[in-house]
């Protein structure tokens, strides 16, 4: 059982609210109904407290997405209606976020409106691709079967990121490994073995005073250098999120050395996969060309893709209008042309989008053997500076002993 809050009408017309205990949001619409009361609205009560705070993005992961796209297309597939459909998904739902993301389409459901407008309601939460397609499946009487597509589509998007995120933990562990031994030599070693340098008399070199210096600020003034790393930080993300810097930063990320192909690529495979689902549940080429500049995470792309989009407006088939954006690779425009040709655009991209998938797992992992020699140099400087500093005057002063 659990606590639901609740906004009701009574036959009045007047307005209440409270909280109410039932296993669902059905069950309690059912018990409000049967007490003669037009239910407003029904959420889980979170309660009170800082535990129930909404930290990080509102945007469901790839993992809840997943398991909505293929629960939904599973229980219409075996005729469940969509109401209940969408309760017996509000029950699996594990996260907060997703709870409430499910019981406020049902919610919508339950006060009149279609399915197209609640998940278009969620559009802060939910992905544009997911809200078109449920649109499609709408007006098409196909749902069960675009819910099966797009959770295959969001199962190998998951698949390209854990593959980026699984290349790169080795690079990350030895970031961590490598400010962690520098901190700890600064805040622990250091601070002892300068006292004993201090007490014996001896000269101290240049770098020992440097390093002794920086040691004393760090254990003395160590809430100035958070302050320093955490204002570096959010000026970082405010940066990159300005019209400004996001561009600079995706240009940097296009063109930079070796990390620029792995975004190619990358970008690439999104391209195609996302165009091919969407040219499959019967959205229109204009339509799938504005969700899928949205899914790329790259300004400039999305910029060129809605230049893109004017061309086509004007009657520009979809190859000649991609072909200017240099940052695909031509084998994108090639294919394009083929498939618009042939009249199978979708298969075709498909199939480039299952080749680009292996062209950017390759490259990420080029990029990440590059970089692992690069992170053990700048480690071996870094704690090879220390220890050198602390133990110059160490040898210089056992030469008297």
């Amino acid at each position: 059982m659990a606590n639901f809050r609740y906004q009701v009408l009574d036959s009045a017309g007047k307005q209440s609210s409270g909280v109410i205990d039932a296993q669902s949001i059905a069950d309690a619409s059912r018990k409000l109904k049967a007490e003669g009361r037009y239910v407003v609205k029904i959420e889980l009560d979170k309660g009170p407290g800082l535990m129930n705070l909404e930290i990080g993005s509102k945007k469901l992961n790839t993992k809840e997405l997943v398991l909505i796209s293929r629960q939904l297309s599973s229980l219409l597939s075996a005729g469940i209606t969509i109401v209940r459909s969408l309760d017996m998904l509000y029950q699996q739902m594990e996260t907060k976020r997703s709870k409430k993301c499910i019981g406020e389409i049902y919610e919508a459901i339950q006060s009149g409106k279609t399915l197209s407008d609640a998940f278009r309601d969620q559009r802060d939460v939910l992905p544009s691709i997911m809200i078109s397609m449920v649109s499609a499946g709408e007006e098409s009487g196909r749902l069960d079967e675009i819910m099966l597509r797009l959770a295959d589509h969001f199962q190998k998007e998951a698949k390209l990121k854990n593959k980026i995120s699984s290349a790169m933990v080795y690079p990350k562990i030895l970031l961590f490994v490598t400010i962690a031994i520098t901190v700890g030599l600064m805040t622990f070693l250091v601070p002892g073995i300068a006292q004993t340098i201090k007490d014996l008399g001896g000269e101290l070199p240049g770098l020992t005073k440097a390093i002794m210096a920086i040691s004393k600020s760090m254990t003395s003034f160590w809430y100035v250098y958070i302050i320093v790393v955490g204002s570096v930080v959010f000026a970082f993300n405010t940066w990159k999120k300005s019209d400004k810097g996001s561009l600079q930063w995706a240009k940097l990320m296009l063109t930079m050395p070796i990390v620029g192909k792995a975004t190619k690529m990358t970008a690439s495979a999104r391209f195609c996969r996302t165009v091919s689902t969407l040219l499959k549940s019967g959205i229109s080429v204009l339509s799938s060309i504005e969700i899928t500049a949205a899914s790329l995470d790259n300004k400039i792309l999305e910029q060129k893709l809605a230049e893109a989009r004017l061309e086509i407006r004007k009657g520009t088939t979809l190859s000649k209008s991609i072909k200017g954006i240099t940052e695909f690779p031509p084998m994108i425009y090639a294919m394009t042309a083929i498939g618009e040709e042939s009249g199978t655009l979708d298969a075709i991209l498909e199939k480039a989008a299952d080749y680009f998938e292996d062209e950017a797992d390759a490259a990420t992992t080029k990029m990440v053997s590059a970089l692992e020699p690069c992170m053990l140099i700048v480690m071996a400087i870094m704690v090879g500076l220390t220890v050198g500093g602390i133990a110059m005057p160490i040898f210089t002063m056992a030469q008297f002993i």
